[in-house]
């Protein structure tokens, strides 16, 4: 009778004890040193105890202010493992100095009445602006002019003026976003070159204004212009993150000179 009840006894307590097992857990990201702009693999290898199903394990991590771009859980013999492909190219992210340092926020995991937090490697992004880009930087921009000392034309005719410039731009950018979202190939059906598209993109981010939104076309176009023309390339990159904002004679100066010295 009392080897019957212990049976029992074992029975009953089994689950509960496997329940009870804590999870391994690992958190590697990869590469942990990379430059700015460069996507990150962020992975995570949990091992489940016995008894507990793997599709009950929840995890829960938080990588602002990078963005996610993919993520992957698959089911392994000894528990689960989640890939995430991370990127950020906003101003969050940019590198004041050579090295900035990112502490995600710790990643927890819990399936049942058990939680488990796990904390990540440290990522140190490198800025892609070396301290001689800073000392020279290849910016080619003519000097300032000296203003008038009086205007040119009435002040009337001249807020007329530009008010009319501002919508052509307006109504310009917005056909190159157009042409950029929606129309990847040309009227003849051939596709469009990628530093066609970063050239429509860069003028098209020009003209919205989005300060954001043209340092990452700045961004887009120094790597599309890297295996053509080097010095260019860089130029286009201490434009894009650069401690001050994009000069607009500066664009149009890099642009015009893309078109002509590299798709000449």
């Amino acid at each position: 009778m009392r080897r019957r009840l212990l049976v029992v006894a074992l029975a009953l307590t089994a689950p509960a004890s496997a329940a009870a097992a804590p999870v391994s857990v690992q958190t590697q990201l990869s590469p942990q040193d990379p430059q700015f702009g460069d996507t990150v693999l962020a992975t995570v290898d949990v091992a489940v105890p016995r008894g507990v199903a793997p599709s009950s394990v929840r995890i829960v991590a938080d990588f602002g202010p990078y963005e996610l771009l993919s993520r992957t859980r698959i089911t392994t013999l000894r528990g689960i493992a989640v890939k995430t492909r991370l990127r950020c190219l906003d101003l969050p992210c940019v590198p004041r100095e050579q090295v900035k340092a990112f502490r995600f926020k710790p990643l927890r995991v819990s399936y049942g009445h058990t939680s488990v937090a796990r904390a990540w490697p440290v990522l140190r992004v490198h800025s892609r602006v070396t301290k001689a880009d800073d000392a020279a930087p290849l910016l080619r921009i003519p000097p300032p002019t000296a203003a008038p000392d009086e205007p040119r034309l009435p002040a009337g005719a001249t807020g007329y003026a530009l008010l009319v410039l501002a919508a052509l731009l307006a109504v310009g950018g917005a056909a190159l976003l157009l042409a950029v979202a929606f129309r990847k190939v040309s009227p003849g059906g051939r596709e469009i070159p990628p530093l066609d598209l970063a050239l429509a993109e860069l003028a098209a981010s020009s003209a919205n204004g989005d300060s954001g939104r043209r340092r990452r076309a700045l961004e887009v176009l120094a790597r599309e212009l890297k295996p053509l023309d080097e010095s260019l390339s860089a130029e286009s990159r201490v434009l894009a993150w650069g401690p001050e904002e994009p000069r607009p004679e500066a664009i149009s100066d890099l642009t015009a000179r893309v078109r002509t010295e590299v798709r000449a």
